[in-house]
């Protein structure tokens, strides 16, 4: 269908892209410990990017009988749009990247409850007091990208993920978590989930209090990508291109701690955002963003590319519904050497959060952040004595990314992040006492 509509606009624009995805999106949902729903949805749409006199226009739609409205309604868009500055890439053979498992494709309806439910019973008979919301998602999609200069490319992915939300109501709500991403048509690892919420949640029962101060605090994956969002949007080209972005001529230079190396990797097999070509047909790159705490530039697209008079690193996301732009894809921080338990035993006094929730955030262009911490611990003298209740952290992601004292020796596999858990050794921590 791409092609057909790329013949229909290269007659009359100077180039022209197509963006096709069609996506079968089923979900199974357990609330409080029960079925709750099950739903499909099959969605399938074509983007149509022009450039024209010079100019960008854009359209979308999900009928395929209106090819040529949707050729026109581009066209017309175009003589409002943008100026290209860019060109449209030729063919390059995109790498190899593992997306697809059929595997996953058996795991239907009938099995996601099936699993549920097991889960829901392990949980129940070790924890009964505990209310759990399940999420079952498994996506199915197919994305192609052609263009008037010969791409013709196409892939599909399939995602098959389970979020865990445990709710413990004890003098207060406690909330545990859990994720697990069987995209790689891995068995469902019942035993390991229901131990890790466990865990959570007997640690839980016991409550601690805390003065408000400044604390070690270890922040495992879970929690981090929280944090790490102030630099995901300052590395953006956009950002750079409107002048925003703190980095802006702190290429090469040190920003964060020698401990850290953040990595965006579109090639991580079976990564829920992997991909062997970006929004635009160029070929998927492992673009680092920090290495040993050194900023090694931003990601671009061609049009934000070619504002800021460099090239794309291929990071081009769209949808077909929308233009291209900047856009991260699986964020990675390479593993330390740190194990969890050694780290705590050396740890007098501190935090160890497993979730945020909600939080307020302000001016993240330049790092700040206040979160509230909805799964956290006391550790006191080396061992772990309680949650914490009414707890909040806050501070800036630069200042705090260069107080990392340890790094934990594994990554987690959170669908689109690999993250390891992270000591930092000053954090402003408020208590409401």
């Amino acid at each position: 269908m791409r092609l057909e509509l790329l013949e229909l606009a290269a007659s009359r624009a100077e180039q022209a892209d197509v963006y096709e995805s069609e996506v079968d999106l089923t979900e199974v949902v357990f609330r409080q410990g029960k079925f709750f729903a099950q739903e499909t949805k099959l969605t399938h749409g074509l983007g149509l990017r022009v450039i024209k006199n010079g100019r960008v226009g854009f359209a979308a739609s999900t009928n395929p009988q209106r090819l040529e409205e949707q050729v026109r309604a581009a066209i017309d868009a175009a003589a409002f749009g943008q100026t290209a500055s860019f060109d449209l890439p030729g063919p390059a053979e995109p790498p190899a990247v593992p997306t697809f498992d059929n595997r996953t494709l058996l795991v239907n309806i009938q099995k996601m409850r099936e699993w549920g439910g097991d889960l829901i019973e392990a949980l129940n008979s070790r924890i009964p007091e505990l209310k759990v919301d399940l999420h079952f998602s498994r996506c199915y999609r197919e994305i192609g990208v052609a263009n008037t200069r010969g791409v013709d490319l196409s892939f599909e992915r399939v995602e098959l993920e389970l979020s865990v939300a445990g709710l413990l109501v004890q003098d207060g709500i406690f909330w545990v978590y859990d994720y697990v991403n069987l995209s790689g048509g891995q068995s469902f690892p019942l035993d390991q989930v229901a131990e890790r919420v466990v865990n959570l949640a007997r640690l839980g029962k016991q409550k601690a209090t805390l003065k408000s101060g400044d604390y070690p605090v270890v922040v495992m994956p879970f929690a981090l990508p929280q944090l790490l969002l102030p630099l995901l949007i300052a590395v953006n080209g956009k950002n750079r291109q409107k002048g925003t972005s703190p980095l802006i001529n702190r290429e090469n230079q040190p920003v964060l701690s020698p401990k850290i190396t953040l990595v965006d990797n579109r090639l991580r097999p079976f990564g829920t955002a992997s991909a062997p070509f970006d929004g635009e047909g160029l070929p998927a790159v492992r673009n680092v963003l920090f290495e040993r705490g050194v900023f090694k530039g931003f990601i671009y697209d061609l049009a934000t590319a070619a504002a800021c008079g460099t090239d794309s690193t291929g990071s081009a996301v769209r949808s077909y519904s929308s233009l291209p732009v900047p856009g991260l894809s699986n964020i990675e921080i390479e593993p330390g050497t740190a194990e969890l338990e050694g780290v705590i035993k050396d740890i007098p006094a501190g935090i160890l959060v497993y979730g945020f929730l909600g939080g307020g955030m302000s001016n993240l262009l330049a790092g700040e952040v206040a979160l509230n911490v909805s799964c956290g611990y006391k550790i006191e003298k080396g061992s772990i004595t309680g949650r914490l209740k009414d707890v909040s952290v806050a501070g800036n992601v630069y200042d705090l990314f260069q107080r990392v004292e340890a790094v934990g020796a594994a990554q987690r596999d959170l669908g689109d992040y690999y993250l390891p858990f992270i000591k930092f050794s000053s954090f402003r921590v408020a208590c409401k006492e």
